[in-house]
């Protein structure tokens, strides 16, 4: 820091840390260093420290919790719930950078929930793909996709964890999208979850069941998504003519 500058030393600390943030050296939903280690890195007064997150805060670009300290705050997306593309497709035209890790992938037989979710025959081979996914190098969400393995020849070989799987499926299988069937809920986070999507035990999480169909109404897959409440809100618009988010009600 320049103490000759004209600039109070806590604007220049806000400045220098604003900037980090901007540059990525301080990615959304990270954690700051605590006030004694940011004393340490800008040679300044914990007063001094203070003030500038507390400017950082009051212009949005950082949150503080009681106990847990100082993190980069979180834009939430807003994703609507009626959307018939994928995760990674909406937040990818929204400008964001994605990308999936492959959990696991294997194939499995259709018991009877997925039997009935799916339409096909009970112990029929059903495809299962485990993604976590990202967004902004910050994990969001889990997946776990499944699909009669006769409509999907060689899937478990073409998927990647950069490429859209509703991409995957048009191109390779010309299979789209026409309407989803959408089941909502919410969890809080265990441990070994909570380790996998980078929040703490006990935080609220979004659970989405969707089922996909073409436009003749076959099912094209059966997913379970657990997101980070902190980084996405559902939207549902609701028409004056008892539609929600296109679809007629009744």
């Amino acid at each position: 820091m320049d103490s000759k500058s004209n600039r109070a030393l806590y604007l220049q600390v806000e400045a220098d840390i604003r900037n980090d943030i901007m540059q990525k050296k301080y990615l959304p939903g990270e954690k700051l260093p605590t006030e004694t280690e940011m004393c340490k890195i800008y040679n300044v007064s914990k007063i001094t420290i203070r003030k500038a997150f507390e400017l950082l805060t009051k212009n949005g670009l950082v949150e503080r919790s009681r106990g847990r300290g100082t993190f980069v705050k979180l834009n939430k997306e807003k994703v609507s719930l009626g959307a018939t593309q994928g995760f990674n497709q909406f937040l990818e035209k929204t400008g964001h950078s994605i990308k999936n890790n492959i959990l696991s992938t294997k194939l499995t037989k259709a018991d009877p929930f997925l039997a009935e979710k799916l339409q096909i025959q009970l112990e029929a081979p059903v495809i299962n793909i485990q993604r976590l996914m990202w967004d902004d190098e910050v994990p969001i969400a889990t997946d776990s996709f499944f699909a009669a393995a006769e409509n999907y020849p060689g899937l478990l070989d073409e998927i990647n964890s950069f490429g859209s799987l509703y991409d995957l499926l048009e191109k390779k299988y010309k299979v789209t999208a026409y309407r989803s069937k959408i089941e909502f809920s919410g969890i809080i986070a265990k441990p070994e979850l909570a380790d996998l999507l980078h929040c703490y035990t006990g935080d609220p999480l979004f659970v989405l069941d969707k089922l996909s169909y073409t436009k003749n109404d076959e099912v094209i897959h059966f997913s379970t998504s657990t997101i980070r409440c902190d980084r996405v809100n559902y939207v549902i618009n609701v028409s004056g003519q008892g539609k929600i988010n296109g679809i007629e009600l009744g």
